[in-house]
């Protein structure tokens, strides 16, 4: 009995006496998680298919070749085609579409229909707008990639609307959209003429109320008002000269006393205290000799 007292116990319980919940984490099957990875490879490898057989599509492009039709009026059909195949690409996959454009001897930019230009002569190089402001020295390589400049500005609009974020990771935004160089033109001169169009109508706005304020007025001055307008009245007026006076010299005004003046201020002089200040003096100068 003694021993089992003197039996040190344990302070931690014992597992099989703890009841079992039914939120303990369970170990998750490997095969289906192995399930889940393939699944996600799966549709990333899908959307890289779709954005190569798009590469493939669109480096024929224009689909609608017609005289109506060009870079900077493509077929509706085919702008649309272009901006909804676009929006997944990367800038490296764009470049890929320009790269595989020239190869089949066209223009870099997916709506146009014009072939790509040669640069004529040799070098690495190509001196552009020499004595211009816009002097550029360029690669031979990147003239080649465009029919004109316009074209470049045009393919290098929708390369800046790219995003670098992987394109699974996009594929489900809705939001995305891509506006072409022609397109943005088109709202900026919208938008123009409509500001054009308020500031005339403010200048109206501004002439009707200050019609109105000439108008109110001449009511207070009592005009009278004909047809919306003040009438003119005459009004007699005399003009006179204002009377000038000569200026005159100031007189100087001699005075005996004026060394007693100071600042405008004149000293007083009082005659019996002075002789008594003087005979003061003589005295005390005769008792100064006699000592």
């Amino acid at each position: 009995m003694s021993t089992e007292l003197n039996k040190p116990r344990g302070i931690l319980k014992n597992k099989g006496n703890v009841p079992s919940t039914s939120t303990e984490r369970q170990t998750p099957d490997p095969r289906e998680v192995a399930v889940k990875h393939a699944h996600i490879i799966h549709s990333r490898r899908q959307v890289e298919d779709q954005i190569a057989d798009s590469i493939i599509e669109l480096s024929k492009f224009p689909a609608t070749r017609d005289s109506s039709y060009n870079a900077p009026n493509p077929a509706p059909a085919d702008a649309e085609t272009f901006k909804n195949q676009v929006r997944l690409y990367q800038p490296s996959d764009y470049d890929d579409l320009i790269e595989e454009r020239n190869a089949n001897g066209l223009c870099g930019y997916t709506l146009c229909p014009n072939p790509r230009s040669r640069v004529t002569g040799g070098g690495t190089f190509k001196i552009l707008n020499y004595g211009r402001k816009d002097f550029n020295i360029v690669p031979s390589r990147e003239l080649e990639k465009w029919c004109s400049q316009v074209c470049a500005k045009r393919a290098m609009y929708v390369k800046v609307q790219l995003n670098e974020t992987a394109a699974w990771e996009r594929a489900g935004v809705a939001s995305i959209h891509i506006e072409l160089y022609e397109e943005t033109r088109s709202t900026a001169s919208d938008a123009i003429t409509q500001l054009q169009k308020d500031m005339e109508n403010m200048k109206i706005e501004a002439l009707e109320k200050s019609a109105q304020n000439a108008q109110s007025l001449a009511l207070e001055r009592g005009d009278a008002i004909e047809n919306g307008k003040a009438s003119k009245r005459s009004m007699k007026l005399t003009i006179r000269e204002k009377p000038v006076k000569t200026p005159t010299a100031p007189s100087l005004d001699l005075d005996d006393q004026a060394h007693l003046v100071m600042e405008g201020y004149k000293t007083t002089f009082d005659p019996k205290s002075e002789a008594a200040n003087q005979n003061e003096q003589k005295t005390s100068a005769r008792d100064e000799t006699r000592e």
